[in-house]
């Protein structure tokens, strides 16, 4: 199974049980269950990769008591995700719980990757992320999350004409590794991190979204990820050249998108509504608040052909991961509050 030649490791962030915050409790019944003393350990905050199966705090979380963190070690092949599933199952019978703070973040190992490599992986995610969003609960989808914010934003031919990794990441993950696709963890770890799954301590949810970064993966790295061939594009700023709606149009395409406050600045106007100046135009946004300030983003529209059956069989599922994403989706569909 060619997606076993990658490494992979995760990160699980949940609550310990009100009734207990011994993280050492934890930890012996993880190592229990692996059948191996100190297979998994308490230990400090840090961001060095682990030989063992280690507990740690996570601030993100907004409980130092109880928000943990379990990350594992460098895991290989069919007995990593078995130990990935044993570790599931250990901190399900602890107790161990999530709520819409947590989230499951799997990186997996692409060694010296090239850029056409990052290309076709941005690419990839960034077309199919309406198909991966409603497989996530609504907090996990668009850039409704501050820790895993959308793909969408960056135009294709700035992902394709990028001449380096430092372009493409600006262009794709502009200022941060907060996005569903962390290029930075390649900088310090050689991996690619994948960021957006909800957090879960169910071995079935954590092993096959594993699989599906492991064969994006793959894809990315083995073959040429013909994204012209979608009709998932960045949309076209087809507002009349020279007018001020064309500009505010043209600054929502940006990586960065605009807010109201940029849009006057530039336009002179005294005020504005950014979603009905853009709307006359057919163009798809999003919207993410920090503080009092909105930021609005250009999607990519959805089409027939950017659907889970095109993208399992692009990226080679096989029938029960292909019905585990149909079940997910379905699972989810409708859903306007937080579910894990």
């Amino acid at each position: 199974m060619a997606h076993f030649d990658y490494t992979f490791g995760v990160e699980i962030e949940c609550f310990l049980p009100e009734d207990s915050v011994n993280k050492a409790a934890l930890a012996d019944a993880i190592s229990r269950r692996l059948g191996q003393r100190n297979a998994c350990q308490v230990q400090v905050y840090a961001h060095t990769v682990p030989t063992n199966w280690k507990i740690i705090t996570d601030g993100s979380l907004g409980n130092y008591e109880r928000g943990i963190e379990v990350v594992s070690p460098i895991l290989r092949n069919q007995e990593g995700l078995d130990q990935v599933a044993i570790v599931c199952r250990a901190l399900s019978d602890f107790g161990c719980t999530v709520n819409k703070k947590c989230g499951l973040h799997v990186h997996v190992g692409v060694g010296n990757a090239s850029l056409k490599f990052w290309k076709d992986i941005v690419s990839l995610y960034s077309i199919f992320e309406p198909v991966l969003d409603k497989m996530m609960p609504p907090s996990r989808r668009a850039s409704q999350n501050t820790y895993c914010r959308t793909m969408t934003t960056a135009r294709m031919q700035d992902i394709q004409s990028a001449s380096t990794f430092r372009t493409l990441s600006s262009v794709a993950t502009p200022g941060s590794r907060y996005h569903k696709v962390n290029m930075q963890a390649y900088l310090r770890y050689r991996t690619i991190e994948f960021r957006q799954h909800s957090g879960t301590t169910d071995a079935t949810k954590a092993c096959n979204w594993i699989l599906i970064c492991l064969k994006m993966v793959h894809l990315a790295k083995h073959e040429t990820f013909n994204y012209a061939s979608f009709n998932g594009n960045a949309p076209r700023n087809t507002a009349r050249p020279g007018t001020k709606n064309h500009l505010v149009v043209e600054m929502l395409l940006r990586p960065q998108g605009v807010t109201s406050h940029e849009a006057l600045q530039a336009t002179g106007w005294t005020s504005i509504s950014i979603p009905e100046t853009v709307r006359p135009y057919g163009i798809n946004f999003t919207s993410q608040k920090t503080g009092r300030i909105t930021r609005y983003f250009a999607v990519r529209s959805t089409t027939a052909q950017v659907t889970i059956d095109s993208f399992a069989t692009l990226i080679n599922l096989n029938d029960d991961e292909r019905t585990y994403m149909h079940n997910r989706t379905n699972d989810l569909a409708g859903q306007v509050a937080w579910a894990a």
